[in-house]
C-alpha cells in the first residue's frame, strides 16, 4: 500500500503539492479519530500509544511481506547516519506534549504554539540543510510565509475556548513543533538513503512506539494512566494507518519541497480538512466556521509567498 519504486523519475510539482495537502487532510482526520479514541479511553496519551502501535503492526506486516522492502531496511543503498533513525522521537514528543498540555492550555493555544515551533523550526532546518532538499536561505519572503501561516492558525482558533496561559506549557508546545520539523527532515534523509517510504515509516513508528511505550509503563506504575472501556468500533483504530501514510508522504515530498514549504502545505491541508470534517462529520456542538476556511486559504497564500524564493543554496547537508 505504501511501497514505492526505489528509483523514480521526475515528479510533477503539482503532484507533490497535492500529496502534501492530502497529507494535511489525513492529519486532520487522524486527529479527529485519535481524539474520539482518547475520550473513550479517558486518556489522550494512551490513545496515541494505541495509534502508534496499530500503525507499527501494519508497517511490520507490509515490510515483512515484501523482500525488496526487507532488503532496503537491512541494507540501504546509500550510507546512513545514526540520527537518520531517531525521527520518530519527534512524533512521540508531539504526542506526549499534547496529552500533557491540552488540558491546561486548551486545543487553541496548544495548536498555535506547535505551529509557531514547526514554522520557525522548518526555517532553521532548511537553513542548516538537515533535509534532503539541501540548504535554503532565510529570506524575507520565507519569513513572511511562516508569519502568514501562524496568522492563519490564530484566525482558525479565533473565538475558541482555551485554558489558562502557562508559559511552561506553551514553551513545551513550541518545542514539540520544533521536534516535528526535525522529524520531517530526518525522515527525508532516511528515505533518500533506503529509497522506500514504507521502510522509513516503519523506522519512524518503531522509534515513536518504543518511546511512548516506555512512557506508558512509567505512567502506569505511578497510577497516572487510567484505562477506560476499550471501544469496539474499528474506525477508532485507524489513526495509526493514517499517521503512517502521512509520514510516508512527508518523507517523499520533503526532498521536492523543503521542510518549510512542506510544513506550510500540510498545515493548509489540516485546516481545510478540519473545515471538511465540520461539514461532513461535525463534532458535538461545533459546525463549520468561516474562519477555518479563511485560515486554510490564507495558509495557501503563505505557501505561495514562501515558495517564490525557495531555490536551495546547496543539495548537501551541513551537519
Amino acid at each position: 500500500m505504501l511501497a514505492t519504486p526505489r528509483r523514480s523519475h521526475a515528479v510533477p510539482p503539482g503532484l507533490v503539492v497535492g500529496l502534501a495537502l492530502g497529507a494535511g487532510v489525513l492529519a486532520a482526520v487522524q486527529a479527529r479519530v485519535n481524539g474520539e479514541l482518547g475520550l473513550r479511553l479517558h486518556d489522550a496519551y494512551l490513545a496515541a500509544l494505541v495509534s502508534f502501535g496499530v500503525g507499527w503492526v501494519m508497517l511490520v506486516a507490509l515490510v515483512g511481506a515484501h523482500p525488496r522492502l526487507r532488503r532496503a531496511l537491512h541494507r540501504p543503498s546509500q550510507p546512513t547516519r545514526w540520527w537518520y533513525y531517531v525521527g520518530g522521537a519527534g512524533g512521540a514528543t508531539l504526542v506526549a506534549v499534547s496529552a500533557a498540555a491540552a488540558p491546561v492550555l486548551g486545543v487553541a493555544l496548544l495548536t498555535v504554539g506547535q505551529v509557531a515551533g514547526q514554522t520557525s523550526g522548518s526555517l532553521l532546518v532548511d537553513r542548516l540543510g538537515f533535509g534532503p532538499a539541501g540548504r535554503h536561505a532565510v529570506t524575507m519572503r520565507r519569513l513572511a510565509g511562516a508569519g502568514l501561516a501562524l496568522a492563519a492558525v490564530l484566525l482558525a482558533m479565533f473565538g475558541r475556548g482555551h485554558g489558562r496561559v502557562s508559559a511552561g506549557y506553551i514553551a513545551l508546545a513550541v518545542i514539540a513543533g520544533l521536534a516535528v520539523s526535525v522529524q520531517v527532515a530526518v525522515n527525508g534523509r532516511l528515505r533518500q538513503a533506503n529509497g522506500e517510504v514504507t521502510v522509513t515509516a516503519l523506522v519512524n513508528f518503531t522509534t515513536g512506539t518504543t518511546l511512548l511505550a516506555v512512557g506508558a509503563v512509567a505512567l502506569r506504575a505511578t497510577g497516572h494512566l487510567p484505562i477506560g472501556h476499550w471501544p469496539w468500533e474499528p474506525w477508532l483504530y485507524t489513526g495509526g494507518p493514517l499517521g503512517a501514510t502521512f509520514v510516508a508522504i512527508a518523507a517523499f515530498a520533503v526532498r521536492h519541497l523543503g521542510v518549510l514549504r512542506l510544513a506550510l502545505l500540510t498545515i493548509a491541508g489540516q485546516l481545510l480538512g478540519a473545515a471538511l470534517l465540520d461539514i461532513v462529520l461535525p463534532a458535538a456542538g461545533h459546525g463549520l466556521a468561516a474562519t477555518t476556511v479563511g485560515a486554510g486559504l490564507l495558509t495557501l497564500v503563505a505557501v505561495r509567498v514562501a515558495g517564490s524564493q525557495s531555490r536551495p543554496l546547496s543539495r548537501e547537508a551541513t551537519a
